[in-house]
């Protein structure tokens, strides 16, 4: 089945904004042959809300509308309550498109909008960047076609149901900065949670007091020590933050870092399993300095380690030397293999 000429709602847990995830890069990728309303969380309810569901669509782009809406429904705890504002959701849904056909529903989002079988749909897909293991992700299963995951971790439960375990993807335009940034810097982008080894980046930032690490993505607070000394007392000088800048600006900071980073916390669900930064650090050919993950075992595209000990030996070394020009090609290559129109044609193969 061809990925054209369709209208397609994308269901994301993350709303529209400066950073994007797998949801919105696919959204904006899906949009460029495709009508794509992207559907954020939504709204907080007001009084007037139980009367009817108000939809609201912004414009991005040809082809490419956000939609903001708000639950009917208070209580959507109780699985009754729940499902009869799911339906009355999916109803409004299906008034606001009676005029399109071939709808695909493609959600990123266990915890809504489960029951996609409310709507008269072409095709219904589950997108899997996480397992969330709740009740609701298993109703979402059972109710969709067919499931997409960006790794096989996430989907080896998954029975009686067809499943493509594909990777996370990127644009072509991924490949090349836009303009130049005059600096250099130890980079890591993306969201500084929960998930991330701040007892490790500590030992890094005293360790290498004369190089800048530069950390942008989204902040969110967290009781850690090690957090609280790096990003709320700021102790060490050589760290700078950004907030989180468009995706789409990324690109000209990865194309001048010396190394960059994916210090995920060992032993955290998820953290192992193949993250997008990698491949907009590889695309440049970046040595990116990273806990192990599953799904680059065998490769040796990542400076992996398994210690702080081994991670600290293993940034001096990459600083002090210089890389083959054969060894960055290889990471640029590895990542040719998952431009957005790659996937999209394995995507298109499977759903056929």
């Amino acid at each position: 089945m061809k990925l054209e000429n369709k209208t397609i709602l994308i269901v994301s847990n993350e709303p529209w904004g400066e950073m994007w995830y797998s949801k919105h890069n696919w959204a904006f990728e899906l949009s460029k042959n495709n009508q794509v309303y992207f559907v954020n969380p939504p709204r907080k309810r007001k009084f007037t809300d139980f009367f009817r569901i108000k939809i609201s669509l912004n414009k991005y782009k040809e082809n490419l509308h956000i939609l903001d809406y708000s639950n009917i429904i208070p209580f959507s705890r109780f699985n009754l309550f729940f499902k009869i504002n799911e339906k009355l959701v999916f109803n409004a849904f299906t008034r606001l498109l009676k005029n399109k056909k071939d709808i695909i529903f493609w959600t990123f989002d266990a915890f809504r909008l489960i029951y996609p079988k409310y709507m008269n749909l072409h095709l219904s897909i589950y997108f899997i960047a996480d397992r969330y293991e709740i009740p609701r992700e298993q109703i979402l299963i059972n109710n969709v076609d067919k499931i997409i995951s960006v790794s096989d971790k996430l989907t080896s439960d998954i029975k009686d149901k067809a499943v493509l375990n594909i990777s996370h993807g990127l644009s072509e335009t991924e490949f090349s900065s836009s303009e130049i940034i005059n600096d250099s810097f130890i980079l890591y982008i993306g969201g500084i949670d929960y998930r991330l080894d701040y007892e490790l980046i500590e030992e890094l930032l005293k360790e290498f007091p004369k190089e800048k690490f530069l950390f942008i993505g989204k902040i969110n607070r967290i009781d850690n020590d090690a957090f609280k000394r790096i990003f709320t007392d700021k102790k060490y000088k050589n760290l700078e933050y950004k907030p989180a800048i468009h995706f789409k600006k990324l690109k000209n900071y990865i194309a001048v870092a010396k190394v960059c980073l994916a210090p995920m916390k060992i032993g955290v669900q998820g953290n192992s399993i193949n993250h997008h930064k990698l491949l907009q650090y590889l695309a440049f050919g970046k040595p990116v300095l990273s806990a192990k993950f599953d799904d680059y075992q065998d490769n040796n595209l990542l400076l992996e380690y398994s210690s702080k000990k081994e991670a600290l030996n293993k940034l001096r070394n990459i600083l002090l030397s210089s890389e083959e020009i054969e060894v960055l090609n290889k990471r640029v290559n590895f990542t040719k293999q998952f431009e957005y129109s790659s996937l999209t044609k394995k995507i298109e193969e499977f759903l056929s």
